[in-house]
């Protein structure tokens, strides 16, 4: 059910080299790539009236590019030296993902604001031991550079493809094209491409869930103004996972002053659909109430409580909790097969 937004104008498909490749995977800090990344992004909070985005002075993950060549970057806070070990599994692992689609503005912002927090966070020890111990947190701030870049933002990115349509859902091939060519009627900003998982900022997602199997995720979107969810149902679990699932729904709603939930239906290949849907992954899409640069600060603070909630709440340790039950759904940890042409990021 991800959302989104249609301030953009239609535009012809650029003409776009195919993706240069990445340098050797990095985690360890500042490459000419990110460092170049990190300038632009500078040059749009400017363009944007914001504070400086202190983009170079977090530890980037760099594995894959944009079809233009730009980083397709995350942030990690937490430990994940376990990564590998069987002692990751205890972790409760949020993803967090904004910019999504580029001419919407506001997102972006978003995920930066709640860097600089996590930040903070994390680097006290009271809260390490208390509420965030064994918390995992990846934010990717940006996963559509190229759209977000440009002079005009766009909705799709450089190939024309909306990175909200193009994931590899078991409804893409047969739904897909057929909706886009007939009730959309080619509209241009919903282009689901010419196969599904095309896209190297739709890879570089799936493969970021893939890798670290979140409990929940987390996209923010605008301007649709609600809060939608994507995931197991009420009755899933014994009725369990999909209570808490709602329970923070509701709560996040809460926290922002009421916020309004609703029910948005998903699409094909749409990550609400690909992870919430198919995966049983609780996925929350926020939808912010306008692209508008100047109205960024005021998102994060009708928000901040309510992305607290989200990252210290833990479905895992609520169902353990629950007398007599056994949870055996680990949330993404389902046997997802390999897809053509996609590695772990």
């Amino acid at each position: 059910m991800l959302c989104t937004f249609s301030a953009s104008h239609a535009q012809s498909t650029p003409t776009a080299p195919a993706p240069a490749a990445a340098p050797p995977a990095t985690e360890l800090g500042m490459t000419p790539a990110i460092k170049n990344y990190c300038d632009k992004l500078e040059k749009s909070f400017k363009r944007y009236g914001w504070d400086k985005s202190e983009c170079e002075t977090f530890k980037w993950s760099h594995y894959r590019n944009s079809v233009l060549g730009d980083p397709l970057m995350w942030t990690v806070f937490g430990d994940v030296s376990d990564e590998e070990q069987p002692s990751f599994k205890d972790k409760d692992v949020t993803i967090v993902m904004c910019g999504v689609h580029g001419d919407e503005i506001t997102p972006v912002k978003f995920c930066f604001d709640l860097m600089y927090y996590l930040r903070e966070a994390y680097s006290n020890p009271d809260k390490l031991k208390g509420e965030f111990h064994n918390k995992v947190v990846l934010v990717s701030p940006l996963v559509n550079p190229d759209s977000y870049f440009k002079a005009r933002p766009t909705r799709v990115n450089a190939r024309g493809v909306d990175p909200n349509r193009n994931f590899p859902t078991a409804d893409w091939q047969k739904e897909a094209r057929k909706i886009w060519l007939t009730k959309l009627r080619r509209d241009k900003r919903k282009n689901p491409g010419e196969r599904p998982n095309s896209e190297p900022e739709v890879v570089f997602q799936v493969n970021l869930i893939k890798r670290y199997n979140p409990d929940k995720i987390v996209s923010v979107h605008s301007p649709l103004t609600l809060l939608d969810y994507d995931g197991p149902s009420i009755a899933a679990n014994n009725g369990l996972d999909g209570v808490k699932a709602h329970e923070l729904l509701n709560q996040m709603s809460k926290d922002a002053s009421g916020y309004n939930i609703k029910d948005y239906p998903f699409f094909p290949g749409s990550l609400g659909n690909w992870a919430g849907q198919e995966r049983n992954i609780p996925t929350y899409t926020l939808e912010l109430p306008s692209a508008d640069p100047r109205k960024s600060n005021e998102y994060w603070k009708l928000f901040e409580s309510a992305m607290h909630k989200v990252i210290v709440h833990s479905l895992r340790q609520d169902l353990a909790k629950a007398p007599g039950v056994t949870d055996t759904h680990e949330p993404g940890k389902e046997g997802v097969p390999a897809i053509p042409g996609t590695s772990a990021n």
